[in-house]
């Protein structure tokens, strides 16, 4: 968000306060601060409600909260005997008496970031653990770990970014034009995705329409500039279309290519405008290939490329001069791997893996190194050389940036970028109420009950619902109460891991967390860790089968299979062939079974689904659970149409929206559900305006 406070411009998202053209970068509890205080203008607040609301009920002492109220005075100039900001009453609280006025987003004028670095970094033999950069297009994952080399590289590299867009919707994938007079980008709205094109010159800007319902975008260009090339697709569709453009005068659409539909891919020309590379699936969680196609033949070839894992090989980049690839993709470890693939040889070789979270390698403008986005919550562009060593710092800001694309003027990049913020609510069914739980600035998720305390009761249900917070700056386990009021931080990670899931034991002394391919238990009391004696590899549907005992799926010889695993043993077997996925509840008939023909079961008894809507739910999407039963009502989110979470009653046999929901992860619990919603996030496009041409 942006507010207007008095002569200042401040943005929650970027971190700053404007004032005169001259941009102040605030720490982020005083934006925590600030952010509280302009919502509530004009009131007396306590030292008592500050520390619940802003420190979310951390310890701290009274001279913490003085002391940050002091750097908010000194960034506004304030003065505390005559103040025009931050009024103090004493024994009773602190004023926030400026106007204030929330700004909206269309009347917003983007301003240039900048931010000097010099970054000492210490390399470490410990693993990290990185966010994912999830692509809306996509909907995939790249998962991957790393290890730092064991050195210490320091750089000062003063870099800017300039915003290139400044529209209410979320702008992705920017693509320059080879004479650097336009840009395509999508733009993400609540409708579909958008494809624009933009005059950089004089900002006039059109959109590349299809018939009304279908998405369009991403695009890229020819490499002399008279070609475009892009997506069209819905959930049915998925198909390949070439414009010729000259300026924005855009020509009609020639199909080229029906890819299968639910596939949902991206395609760039070679230097040679009848040869293009593209990506499909077969549609589903099906991983992505690589295929060539000739236009003067219309022959589509699959490339030479590395074995599918996850979501196989989506991710790609041309070359700069030479007619070669970069591909990013993950192998059987989630390890992350980047290849060069000559399309005039035919011949795949590894550059490097690294064991981290990071995505989408790119080649730089010399096509000597590989650039990449940093650790989460991913504030920097890197590059390495091609043996995966001698990283540099292209560019660090306060704002976290998705997949880089080469600017056409041979030494600048572009990414989106943007605050992604997610909320957690919990919504009564049964007294139609709506409480929002936990709503930091910054991501809050994978939010789970302990369906050990009765949460029917509210004065019982003290700390019962386990979460993950970046409100730290890293990922963290926080816990707190079906009011919200009584939030408190578990642990201490301070590194970069990332969680795709959360669950508790069923006697609630343990916390199950999943990585990208590894399955940690923290204790709920002291909030120390440890790592199961698991290979690393892709784990899916996790979780216990009693206080003793996980549950997790894995794949062996092609199918996927279920297995246990003792905690206190370490001891893990493989249980019936039968099975694919088990999700164990907390009263055995909400337990349910998914066998390898895709049926479905539930209950101790292995009963038999017989509705077919039910069928129709696809019990894992991704890594979690989408099907939760609860007695006689059966639970799961639906991204396809309408976004909501569903509930069908096995005894009205009634289907019906509960909630709107645009995140995945929920959680029910007697008449409770945990959701998340997505926030706009107002993702723009930029560019970075570099003072040294650092590759």
């Amino acid at each position: 968000m942006r507010w207007q406070i008095a002569e200042y411009i401040f943005c929650d998202q970027q971190q700053t306060l404007l004032s005169e053209g001259k941009s102040q970068q605030l720490e982020p509890m005083m934006v925590e601060l600030l952010s509280y205080f302009c919502k509530n203008v004009d009131q007396i607040i306590s030292k008592d409600q500050l520390i619940e609301q802003v420190w979310l009920g951390r310890i701290v002492s009274d001279n913490a909260v003085s002391k940050l109220i002091t750097k908010l005075r000194k960034a506004f100039s304030d003065d505390a005997k005559q103040p025009k900001f931050i009024s103090t009453f004493p024994k009773k609280g602190y004023k926030f008496i400026a106007l204030v006025e929330l700004i909206p987003s269309e009347n917003y004028e983007p301003q240039i970031l900048s931010r000097q670095v010099t970054i000492p970094i210490q390399a470490s033999k410990a693993k990290k653990f990185y966010y994912p950069i999830i692509s809306l297009l996509l909907l995939l994952s790249i998962f991957l770990g790393v290890y730092l080399q064991d050195n210490q590289v320091e750089t000062s590299l003063l870099n800017y970014a300039k915003a290139l867009t400044a529209e209410s919707g979320n702008e992705l994938f920017p693509a320059v034009s080879p004479d650097g007079t336009r840009m395509s980008y999508m733009s993400a709205r609540e409708d579909r995705m958008h494809l624009l094109v933009k005059n950089i010159n004089d900002e006039r800007t059109i959109e590349i329409n299809h018939e009304e319902g279908v998405g369009v975008g991403p695009a890229n260009w020819s490499f002399d500039g008279r070609l475009l090339v892009y997506l069209v697709a819905t959930p049915n569709r998925c198909q390949y279309f070439i414009r010729e453009i000259n300026d924005l005068e855009v020509g009609e659409a020639q199909l080229i290519h029906n890819c299968p539909a639910g596939s949902y891919g991206a395609i760039a020309f070679t230097h040679d405008n009848n040869r293009l590379i593209f990506t499909e699936s077969e549609g589903g969680n099906s991983p992505y290939s690589l295929f060539e196609i000739d236009l003067r033949t219309d022959k589509k070839t699959r490339l030479t490329q590395p074995e599918l894992f996850l979501g196989g090989n989506s991710q790609f980049d041309m070359h700069p001069s030479e007619n070669k690839i970069l591909i990013s993709s993950p192998d059987k470890q989630q390890w992350e791997g980047f290849y060069s693939l000559d399309l005039e040889t035919d011949e795949l070789s590894l550059l490097f893996k690294q064991d981290a979270y990071i995505c989408c390698g790119i080649w730089s403008h010399d096509g000597e190194r590989v650039v990449l986005m940093g650790e989460h919550p991913a504030y920097q562009l890197l590059s390495y050389d091609l043996a995966g060593e001698d990283m540099r710092i292209i560019y660090s800001g306060s704002r976290q940036i998705n997949r880089p694309t080469r600017h056409t003027n041979g030494k600048d990049y572009m990414f989106s970028s943007g605050q992604q913020n997610n909320n957690i609510h919990v919504y009564d069914y049964n007294d139609n109420t709506n409480i929002v739980i936990a709503d930091s600035s910054v991501d809050d998720r994978l939010a789970t009950f302990s369906h050990h305390i009765n949460n029917s009761d509210k004065n019982s249900a003290k700390q019962s619902i386990a979460y993950i917070s970046l409100t730290t700056g890293n990922e963290e386990v926080w816990l707190t109460d079906l009011e919200g009021k009584k939030r408190s931080k578990l642990t201490n990670f301070n590194d970069s891991r990332h969680y795709v899931d959360l669950q508790w034991s069923p006697n609630g002394t343990l916390l199950m967390a999943l990585t990208l391919n590894e399955i940690h238990l923290i204790d709920t009391l002291t909030g120390e860790f440890k790592r199961l004696k698991l290979p690393q590899a892709e784990i899916r549907g996790v979780s216990f089968k009693d206080n003793e005992t996980l549950s997790f799926s894995r794949k062996s010889q092609g199918a996927w299979q279920v297995y246990f695993y003792q905690i206190n043993s370490d001891i893990v077997t493989l249980y019936e062939s039968k099975w694919q996925y088990v999700q164990f509840a907390a009263e055995e008939q909400n337990t349910l079974w998914l066998d390898q023909n895709d049926q479905l079961y539930w209950g101790s008894n292995q009963q038999m689904v017989n509705n077919t809507e039910l069928q129709k739910i696809d019990l894992l999407s991704g890594r979690l659970f989408n099907l939760k039963k609860r007695n006689q009502n059966w639970y799961w989110s639906n991204s396809k149409t309408n976004y909501s979470l569903m509930r069908y009653s096995a005894l009205s046999e009634v289907t019906e929206s509960v909630i709107p929901s645009n995140v995945f992860q929920f959680d029910v619990q007697v008449s409770y559900i945990l959701y998340g919603k997505s926030l706009t996030s107002n993702k723009d496009v930029y560019q970075t305006m570099s003072t040294q041409n650092a590759q």
